[in-house]
């Protein structure tokens, strides 16, 4: 699972600063191994520094060999990973049906997911239409059901977009 990007140095020591993706950057300060490329490795240091991560990894020893992984992806193994209860990767809402609470129908598959300072959105395109639901737990989502692959949702007046 991919949870971010380096984006560029930190420093003359050989430092690469990280933009997490779908994950906090103090989340991606626990993980312990890490893969670039398929290939695993284990950051001798991690911080956080704003919304990046700060890491040092292994035998990248200046800014030379720091700055020819900029744009490398980092990702974790799924298993490694424990969410708290109710808790999801972006990517693991992606292609999960949405219906509605009640009456009980349809409404479409969820194509995106877009964060906001206040909350995300799924975004969900349907056979006619598209619809941008907030993922406000008890208000709008319902029930998020893993195993179906199956989101229930308050559908109100105003949700659907003009997109086709």
């Amino acid at each position: 699972m991919e949870v971010g990007q380096i984006v560029n140095t930190h420093g003359v020591r050989g430092e690469v600063k990280v933009q997490p993706w779908d994950v906090s950057p103090e989340l991606l300060c626990g993980f312990k191994t890490f893969y670039m490329d398929g290939a695993p490795f284990r950051p001798t240091s991690k911080r956080v520094q704003g919304d990046m991560v700060l890491m040092k990894l292994p035998e990248v020893d200046d800014m030379d060999a720091a700055a020819a992984l900029k744009r490398k992806v980092l990702s974790i193994r799924r298993n490694d990973v424990q969410l708290k209860p109710g808790e999801h990767f972006d990517a693991e809402i992606i292609g999960m049906n949405v219906y509605n609470y009640f009456p009980h129908t349809y409404i479409g598959t969820v194509v995106d997911v877009l964060s906001y300072p206040a909350h995300k959105l799924y975004k969900v395109k349907g056979e006619e239409k598209t619809y941008l639901i907030p993922a406000v737990k008890d208000i709008f989502i319902t029930d998020i059901d893993e195993e179906a692959r199956e989101i229930s949702v308050h559908m109100i007046e105003g949700l659907e977009t003009d997109e086709d």
